[in-house]
């Protein structure tokens, strides 16, 4: 059994296309449609959704400890 998610809009037909990877065997196979409706998200401003992300990576395995040492050790990897 596969679970394959996509977000589609839903036109006025009524009608949907999708494409399956090429991993779903063919033959018969049972098919599920669960149909999620989504919240309309109300658009925010830039201020906002950089408020929403602050303190995000507070507690990060990856990004703690001395802010300059690690900025310093991000760059000797870009540059190689």
């Amino acid at each position: 059994m596969e679970t394959i998610v996509r977000t589609l809009d839903i036109p006025k037909n009524h009608q949907i296309k999708f494409t399956l990877p090429r991993s779903i065997p063919t033959g018969k196979a049972k098919v599920v449609l669960v149909i999620h409706p989504t919240l309309e998200v109300s658009p925010i401003s830039k201020d906002e959704a950089l408020f929403k992300l602050s303190g995000t990576l507070k507690n990060s395995l990856n990004f703690n400890g001395d802010s300059v040492m690690l900025q310093r050790k991000m760059r000797e990897e870009w540059n190689g």
